[in-house]
């Protein structure tokens, strides 16, 4: 096949039939649920049968047909389309793009937001109205652990290992943008510790809870010697089950709520932490906006 496609192929492809076509060329990567499917390594995205598209009810993320086989199986924009648009292909042929690896795990390394030239001015206004202190924010970002993207001003929470990163959108009106870099591992999480000889983990949904926890626990005189981790979404299993596999002694430390109600029962053995709101950042801007002005 040629390294072109049409703008015909393209429509044809972005409306075919995701659920079919896994199904037929890559069903041992994926877990059939009544009328869907879910890739064994990500439960928390869902293909609807007859549907051209996906839904990561983590992150809320959605997208096309093309989007899923580009972002999560290791295609390129035009193997996408050639392979979503080539009736011709039998059930008997399975479809290998060249990121594509036999097991499953995606071989396409993340492409990480450019960042803002000058400072994070967004990203400074949006953390401090979510009673992040400006030090802390100070700290993380000499960590270089987190940045402003260039392009649509989010911020990006990226892992020393350079594998993750979380995005979280820097506007104040209507609910705040949350996602995932496109091809950051699948088990992959965001954290940062006070200690290098720290041996407890907490494990909360999102960075800015993770950070509204650290800073919890300082304003509570708790100078824990601890890992602060964001999965970026309580259906992040897989990462919940790599640190489980780790010298930690892990804490549940997500949402109270349903959902997070899920993830305890789910990992039943692991002693867990509740906020008194739904998450710690809302306890944090709770705490802090009934603390006595100064002066």
């Amino acid at each position: 096949m040629g390294n072109n496609v049409s703008k015909e192929q393209t429509a044809s492809a972005r409306h075919a039939d995701l659920y079919t076509f896994l199904m037929k060329h890559h069903s041992s990567n994926f877990k059939t649920e009544g009328d869907s499917i879910r890739p064994v390594d990500n439960h928390s995205i869902s293909i609807r049968k007859g549907y051209n598209g996906y839904k990561d009810f983590a992150t809320g993320e959605t997208g096309n047909s093309i989007d899923f086989l580009k972002n999560y199986m290791g295609y390129t924009f035009v193997e996408a389309v050639q392979a979503l648009s080539d009736t011709s292909v039998s059930a008997s042929a399975p479809i290998h793009p060249a990121g594509y690896l036999q097991n499953g795990i995606r071989n396409v390394p993340p492409e990480f937001p450019e960042p803002v030239t000058g400072t994070y001015k967004n990203l400074f206004a949006y953390l401090r109205s979510r009673g992040i202190p400006s030090e802390t924010i100070q700290m993380l970002i000499s960590q270089k652990i987190i940045y402003q993207e260039k392009s649509k001003n989010n911020i990006v929470f990226i892992n020393m290992e350079r594998n993750f990163a979380e995005l979280r959108g820097t506007y104040t009106f209507g609910k705040p943008f949350h996602g995932i870099v496109p091809n950051s591992r699948h088990d992959g999480f965001w954290w940062f510790c006070t200690s290098k000889n720290a041996t407890k983990g907490y494990i909360c949904e999102a960075a800015i809870d993770a950070v509204s926890l650290y800073e919890l626990h300082k304003i509570q005189g708790r100078q824990e010697e601890a890992y602060y981790i964001s999965i970026a979404g309580v259906s992040k299993q897989p990462a919940i089950d790599r640190l489980k596999n780790s010298k930690l002694h892990i804490v549940l430390a997500v949402d109270n709520d349903a959902a997070g109600q899920q993830c305890r029962n789910k990992n039943s053995e692991l002693e867990y932490i509740l906020p008194k709101n739904k998450d710690w950042n809302e306890d944090l801007q709770a705490l802090n906006k009934n603390q006595p002005a100064a002066g």
